[in-house]
C-alpha cells in the first residue's frame, strides 16, 4: 500500500536528481520538509506546515516554490488550495503538486499553470529552470524568439505554406497536407537528429540544401535527399517519403525560407499532428475532402495517463490516423523510465522495437512512421491497412485508440457476432487483440450511440456477458468540436481472463477544460474534471450492477436508465410533466417551430408567407396539438435547442414528429420549465440524453429524467416576467429596426457641409 511518506522519498529522489539540496547538514541545503527555513516564517504559518519549501538563493527572504506531496488519487482542487494558502502567507511565486505519476505546476499570482515554450511544465525542474519564470515574473517563458512558443505559432506557418501550395497548384487538400508533411519532415530530421536512432549524414541535412534556388533545389531534395530517407528509414519495404509534386520552384523556396527562419524541436509537441489538424478544421467542415476527425491532445494524454502503460508492456492502436496516441504513448513510458533512471541503452532499444504498434487504413500511416521517427522510436510498428480485414489474436497487453465513428463494417464474417456495424466490428476487433493476462486491459473512444442504439444491444450484452466492460466515461457534448457533435465516451475493458465483473462504473467528465464552442478555447481559470479525475478517481461516479444491465431489455449502459442524479433542491420532470399525443381532428393552424423567436412557436402562414405551401403538409390533420402553455421539441434537434411553448392565446399543430407535452404539476409554471431547458444548464442535461447515429435524438422517457431546481411560484414568476420584458423589448426593437429608414434623420442641407 502506497503511504504519503512513499511519495515524499519519490519526490526526494527527483529532486536530487535535478541538482536540489536536500540534506539537513548541508551549508546550501535549499529544500525544506514540513516547514520553512527561518523562524520568521514558521511564525508566519502557525501550525500550518507545507511539506516542502524550495529556495531559488541562499539570499531568498521566502520560498520560491512550495511543493505539496499526496498519495495517488488525491484530490486536485483541494491540494491545490492548501498549496496556494501556504504560498500566499509566504509570498511564494510557484506551487508544484505531486503525487508520484502526475506532477502540476502554477504561478500563484494568477493561479495559472507554468507553460515553456508554449507547453505546461509536467515535471520537477532543476533550479535554473524556475528562476527564468521568476526573472520574467510570469507564468509563461519563451526561451528565444525563435522557437515554436503556441500551436498558434505553428498555424501562422501552415497557413504561409498553405497559402503557397493553392497558389502553386496543388488544390486537394489531402495532398498540400502530405507535401507539407514532408518538408515539415526534413527540417525536423535535422534538428532532432539527436533521438533518431539512424544517423543522418550531413550531405542530406536542412543545411546542405536550404541556400539551393530553383530546379537545383527541387532536384537536390527529390533525387538526393529523399531517396536516401528512404533507404535509411524505409523497414517493411513500403514507400514511406514521397517525392515533392510541386513544381513552382519559387514557392518552394519560399516554404523552406519560412521553416528555416523556425528551431521546431524547441517546442515538445507532435507537429505534424498540430498540422493535420490545422488542415482537416480548414477542410473537413467545408468540404469533407480529408474524411478525419482529430482526437484532441488532452483527451489522448488523458487515455495514456489512464491506462499508465509500463515498460515491457505492448501497445496498439489499431486505428492510429497520425500517430498521436502511440507517441503519446511512447513518451510517456520513456520519461517514466527516465525518472526512475532505468533507460539503459538495451532498454531504450527493447522500447523502440517492441512497445508500440500500428495500423491504418489512410495514407495517414505514412505520417504516423515519420512521427515516430521523429519521437525517437526508430522501428515504427505501423502498418497501412484496412484494420477490420486483418483480425489479430490474443497479442497485445493494451489498447489504447480511437475508433471510426459509425464506420461502414468491412469484415462481418471475420467476427464472431456478425454484425455489419463498423463500431461493432471495430470492438470486437480491440477485445480479440488483446492477450491473454489478467492485467490486458483497452481504452476506446466511442460514440455514444454505442451505449444506447437498439442495433449494437448484442455488443453491449457480449462485453456484459463476457465480464469484459469495467468502465465508462462519459465525455462531454462537443468534445470533437469543430468536427463533429457527436456525443463520445470512453470504454474501459478487461481481457477475458480479468475476473468478473460484478459492477460497470459511470463516471461523468462535465469539463475537460476547453469551451465546447465551435473555437474550443482553453480554460485556465479552474481545475478541469479530467485532470481531477486522474488525481482522485473516485470522482463523480457511480456503480451501475451488471444484473440491473442484463435486466434492461436494450442492456442499455446509458446512466439515467439506472438511477436518478437528483441534486438538493431540485425535482424531477417525469413528476411534474405529462406528455400530450393529441391529434388535430379539429384542424387548428399550422404553427412553426423557430429559432428566430424566443418562445419559438409562430404562426407558420406568417412566418413562411407565399412559400408556406410548399413547406407544409396539404392537410395538417396527422399533426400535434399544442396546447396553450404547453411545450414541443423538435428529438432530433433539441440538443441545439429546438424547445418552443405556446405562448399564443389558442391552439396550434405542429408536426406529428415532434414530442409535446405540459405542466401539470400546479407547483410549477410551464414558462419557468422551457426557460430551464432552454438554459446552459437545461441544454447540457439534453446534450447527455440525446442519441443517434448520425443526428442525436432525445426522447420522451429521457427528457423526464432531467432534474429542475424547485423553486417557489414567487421566484419563479420573477424569472418568467424578467425573460417576457427582456423578449417584449426584443419585439419592439426588432420591429424598429424593420422600419429604420435612413432618411428619417434630418441633417439639413448636404450643402451646409464644409469639406
Amino acid at each position: 500500500m502506497v503511504i504519503e511518506r512513499d511519495i515524499e522519498n519519490l519526490l526526494e529522489q527527483q529532486l536530487e536528481k535535478n541538482g536540489w539540496t536536500i540534506g539537513f547538514k548541508h551549508k546550501s541545503r535549499n529544500v525544506f520538509h514540513q516547514k520553512p527555513r527561518t523562524k520568521e516564517e514558521c511564525l508566519k504559518l502557525g501550525s500550518l506546515q507545507p511539506d516542502f519549501c524550495l529556495y531559488l538563493h541562499d539570499t531568498s527572504t521566502a520560498p520560491e516554490i512550495i511543493i505539496e506531496t499526496k498519495k495517488p488519487n488525491m484530490n486536485l482542487a483541494k491540494t491545490k488550495e492548501q498549496a496556494l494558502q501556504y504560498a500566499k502567507i509566504l509570498g511564494s511565486k510557484i506551487i508544484v503538486l505531486f503525487d508520484g505519476m502526475q506532477t502540476k505546476s502554477y504561478w500563484v499570482e494568477n493561479e495559472e499553470p507554468l507553460y515553456f515554450n508554449g507547453l505546461e511544465v509536467n515535471s520537477i525542474k532543476p533550479r535554473e529552470f524556475y528562476q527564468y519564470f521568476i526573472r520574467a515574473n510570469t507564468n509563461k517563458y519563451n526561451q528565444n524568439d525563435l522557437v515554436i512558443n503556441s500551436k498558434e505559432d505553428l498555424i501562422q506557418v501552415f497557413a504561409f505554406t498553405n497559402q503557397k501550395l493553392r497558389k502553386a497548384g496543388i488544390t486537394k487538400g489531402m495532398e498540400r497536407f502530405f507535401e507539407f508533411s514532408n518538408l515539415l519532415f526534413l527540417k525536423l530530421i535535422s534538428e532532432e537528429n539527436e533521438i533518431v536512432s539512424e544517423i543522418i549524414p550531413d550531405h542530406i541535412k536542412w543545411e546542405s540544401y536550404k541556400n539551393k534556388e530553383g530546379e537545383e533545389l527541387l532536384n537536390y531534395i527529390n533525387n538526393v535527399v529523399i531517396d536516401q530517407l528512404e533507404r535509411i528509414f524505409n523497414k517493411q519495404n513500403e514507400t514511406l517519403f514521397t517525392k515533392l509534386i510541386i513544381q513552382d520552384t519559387l514557392a518552394l523556396k519560399q516554404i523552406i525560407d519560412k521553416l528555416d527562419q523556425l528551431n521546431l524541436s524547441g517546442i515538445q509537441t507532435d507537429i505534424k499532428g498540430d498540422a493535420f489538424e490545422y488542415f482537416i478544421q480548414q477542410y473537413n467542415t467545408s468540404n469533407n475532402d480529408l474524411g478525419e476527425y482529430f482526437t484532441p491532445r488532452h483527451i489522448v494524454n488523458f487515455l495514456v495517463q489512464l491506462a499508465n502503460p509500463q515498460f515491457g508492456e505492448s501497445i496498439y492502436d489499431p486505428f492510429c490516423g497520425t500517430g498521436g496516441m502511440l507517441i503519446a504513448t511512447f513518451n510517456y513510458i520513456k520519461e517514466n523510465l527516465i525518472k526512475q533512471g532505468y533507460l539503459t541503452k538495451n532498454v531504450l532499444k527493447d522500447l523502440k522495437e517492441n512497445t508500440v504498434f500500428g495500423s491504418e487504413i489512410s495514407s495517414n500511416a505514412k505520417i504516423a512512421k515519420m512521427n515516430m521517427i521523429l519521437t525517437g522510436d526508430g522501428h515504427s510498428n505501423i502498418k497501412q491497412q484496412d484494420t477490420l480485414l486483418n483480425p489479430v489474436k490474443e497479442r497485445f497487453d493494451i489498447v489504447i485508440t480511437n475508433i471510426p465513428f459509425n464506420l461502414e463494417g468491412t469484415a462481418r464474417s471475420l467476427y464472431s457476432l456478425l454484425d455489419d456495424s463498423g463500431n461493432s466490428q471495430s470492438i470486437q476487433h480491440i477485445i480479440n487483440s488483446l492477450n491473454s493476462k489478467q492485467t490486458a486491459r483497452a481504452y476506446i473512444i466511442v460514440p455514444e450511440s454505442i451505449l444506447n442504439n437498439a442495433e449494437l444491444k448484442n455488443l453491449r450484452k457480449y462485453l456484459i456477458d463476457n465480464n469484459l466492460l469495467k468502465q465508462v466515461i462519459s465525455l462531454p457534448s462537443g468534445v470533437f468540436l469543430p468536427y463533429t457533435e457527436a456525443k463520445a465516451s470512453i470504454l474501459v475493458l478487461q481481457g477475458f481472463n480479468g475476473g468478473e465483473v460484478t459492477t460497470v462504473k459511470y463516471t461523468k467528465i462535465k469539463s475537460d477544460g476547453f469551451t465546447l464552442t465551435q473555437r474550443r478555447r482553453k480554460i485556465t481559470s479552474q481545475v478541469n474534471d479530467l485532470e481531477e479525475y486522474l488525481f482522485d478517481q473516485n470522482y463523480a461516479s457511480y456503480e451501475i450492477p451488471v444484473e440491473q444491465i442484463q435486466r434492461n431489455g436494450n442492456y442499455s449502459l446509458i446512466w439515467f436508465k439506472y438511477f436518478n442524479e437528483l441534486p438538493k433542491g431540485y425535482v424531477l420532470l417525469k413528476d411534474i410533466i405529462q406528455e400530450e399525443r393529441i391529434k388535430n381532428t379539429e384542424l387548428y393552424e399550422t404553427a412553426t417551430v423557430t429559432k428566430h423567436d424566443f418562445y419559438g412557436i409562430v404562426s407558420g402562414e406568417s412566418y413562411w408567407g407565399d412559400s408556406f405551401m410548399s413547406v407544409t403538409s396539404q392537410s395538417n390533420e396527422e399533426y400535434k396539438v399544442v396546447k396553450r402553455k404547453s411545450i414541443a421539441y423538435n428529438p432530433s434537434r433539441a440538443n441545439t435547442g429546438s424547445i418552443s411553448i405556446n405562448m399564443t392565446n389558442k391552439n396550434v399543430a405542429v408536426s406529428k414528429m415532434y414530442v409535446t407535452f405540459k405542466v401539470v404539476s400546479k407547483l410549477f409554471m410551464p414558462e419557468y420549465i422551457f426557460l430551464y431547458l432552454k438554459s446552459p444548464e437545461g441544454l447540457q442535461s439534453i446534450k447527455e440524453r440525446s442519441f443517434g447515429s448520425v443526428r442525436q435524438s432525445l426522447r420522451y422517457d429521457d427528457l423526464c429524467t432531467i432534474a429542475v431546481p424547485k423553486l417557489t411560484l414567487e421566484q419563479q414568476s420573477v424569472i418568467v416576467n424578467e425573460a417576457h420584458k427582456k423578449y417584449k423589448k426584443l419585439q419592439k426593437y426588432k420591429k424598429e429596426l424593420d422600419l429604420f429608414d435612413v432618411n428619417s434623420f434630418d441633417f439639413g442641407s448636404v450643402d451646409d457641409f464644409k469639406y
